[in-house]
């Protein structure tokens, strides 16, 4: 019989070339990084990264927050905070007249904004800056998984040593029952078999007495079989007067 050759299920070569970001789609390997979404490690492109973490850098000037920034945590003064999510702008990096009340950042303001419009103009200081920014951003999401992973592992570790001792001491408590289980059976058989030695020993004796009670004042001794002596074996004498033991 013919089998039909098996087509390869490989990937396209543009898919391995350009893969696609998990985030909007983009197609431009040159500016994607590695992201854990939801549990899985995605392939996301530099101004996905900065959309997805506002409260990680500044959308002006793009100097990335070693630490989580707040108004609460640095002078109000500094920053200024957007309306509708949690980016911080710096003060200094704001244009010079002045933002209107509900202040929105970049990202926010306008629709369908991305940091990199057009990916195939050349890398400019901007562009540079942004890139930089976005691989910070990554490496700290990174060493932040990368945590989280250790702790889970060690905590899987932990319960698995608590798993394994209480199952070592559900052992060694199964294994005293059943030792105490057969001590308890021989101690009944033991003393079973003592009572009922006692109990014949007790009806020999009964038995003893009754009959010598029977025949009258003890004119007839009866004696147990363990109180009757042993009779002497007889002794056969030959022509050479060689006496032998006859055996029974």
């Amino acid at each position: 019989m013919n089998l039909s050759p098996t087509k390869s299920t490989q990937p396209p070569l543009d898919t391995v070339l350009n893969p696609e970001c998990a985030h909007c789609a983009s197609k431009d390997s040159r500016l994607s990084h590695r992201l854990w979404i939801r549990g899985m490690s995605r392939r996301v492109c530099t101004s996905c990264v900065l959309l997805l973490h506002p409260s990680s850098f500044c959308p002006s000037c793009f100097q990335f927050f070693d630490h989580p920034l707040s108004n609460t945590s640095v002078p109000a003064h500094r920053f200024l905070s957007c309306t509708k999510c949690s980016s911080l702008t710096h003060l200094d990096c704001l244009p010079s007249p002045p933002p209107s009340s509900p202040f929105l950042c970049p990202p926010c303001s306008q629709p369908n904004f991305s940091f990199f419009p057009d990916s195939t103009s050349s890398l400019d200081k901007r562009r540079a800056l942004i890139f930089l920014c976005a691989c910070k951003i990554a490496s700290a999401a990174a060493s932040k998984s990368l945590a989280l992973a250790r702790t889970r592992v060690e905590r899987s570790v932990r319960e698995a040593a608590l798993a394994r001792k209480r199952a070592r001491d559900s052992l060694d408590h199964c294994s005293i029952l059943d030792k105490i289980k057969r001590l308890g059976l021989e101690g009944t058989l033991e003393v079973s078999n003592a009572r009922n030695l006692g109990t014949h020993h007790n009806n020999v004796v009964c038995k003893k007495e009754e009959l010598n009670s029977f025949t009258g004042q003890g004119k007839v001794n009866v004696k147990l079989p363990s109180e009757v002596p042993l009779l002497p074996r007889p002794i056969i004498k030959n022509g050479n007067n060689d006496g032998k033991l006859l055996n029974r």
